[in-house]
């Protein structure tokens, strides 16, 4: 049984397995850095650089890269689709920018859209397309969950306040919600990385890095307010799609 044929006939065990890899190269790099201090910036280009080789090593064992979304372009029709998560994203930058150095930007511009490719193929190119037979939304609730939970990883270690981490992973599942349905909608997984990447560089350019402390219960409610706004935005673009199939189309 060939790769493929497997990842279609057990699309769960597929799934999590795939899931299993993203937490392991995580769980690993952190070890690392515990043992080898690289800083967390470093440990977090380290994962994605890793993540990003893996997942193209799948996608081209799988003969994936369209079944992904990367051989689909985004067509103007679609662009509105995309106004409202990427308007949220810019609204983290309203409570002021930490980051002005141009070569630090451009450090940050350059992290976030590999951690933008790393992340989307795993999660809205090879999971979210695994699971899609088994309907649409189904498919867009799980690809979102798997992608929530390695965010609660930041609480070791001390990386990430535990509050904020929590409310996080929960903003992570709306957004992933909202990925999703925009990746059932245009059948391209390319502004998902874009919007990925848009997403992080707004939240480091914002908090300074990449470490978060303790954070206001007003902070702490609005970004569980946008997570609330994210599932509900995803689930109306998923209304009426249950097939399990990526149109492409409005």
């Amino acid at each position: 049984m060939t790769l493929a044929d497997f990842t279609l006939r057990h699309p769960y065990r597929s799934s999590f397995l795939f899931f299993l890899i993203v937490v392991f190269v995580v769980l690993a790099l952190g070890l690392l850095n515990l043992l080898v201090p690289m800083g967390s910036l470093v440990q977090l280009a380290t994962e994605d650089i890793v993540l990003a080789g893996i997942g193209i090593l799948i996608l081209a064992r799988l003969g994936w890269w369209g079944r992904a979304g990367y051989t689909t372009g985004i067509r103007p029709a679609h662009v509105p689709l995309l106004i409202l998560p990427a308007a949220v994203a810019l609204l983290s930058l309203g409570g002021g920018v930490r980051v002005t150095a141009p070569v630090a930007l451009l450090m940050f511009a350059a992290l976030t859209l590999l951690v933008g490719f790393a992340e989307e193929t795993f999660f809205r190119g090879l999971i979210l397309s695994t699971l899609l037979p088994e309907g649409t939304v189904r498919a867009a609730v799980l690809s979102s969950f798997l992608f929530a939970a390695p965010h609660l990883l930041n609480i070791i270690g001390g990386l990430w306040d535990p509050a904020f981490t929590v409310v996080d992973a929960f903003a992570a599942f709306g957004i992933g919600t909202t990925f999703a349905a925009i990746r059932v909608r245009t059948g391209s997984i390319w502004p998902l990385v874009g919007l990925h990447a848009l997403v992080d560089f707004c939240s480091l350019v914002s908090l300074g890095g990449i470490d978060v402390r303790a954070q206001s219960l007003q902070s702490l409610l609005t970004t569980a307010f946008f997570g609330i706004v994210f599932v509900a935005y995803g689930l109306i673009l998923l209304r009426g799609r249950r097939d399990g199939t990526i149109s492409g189309r409005i």
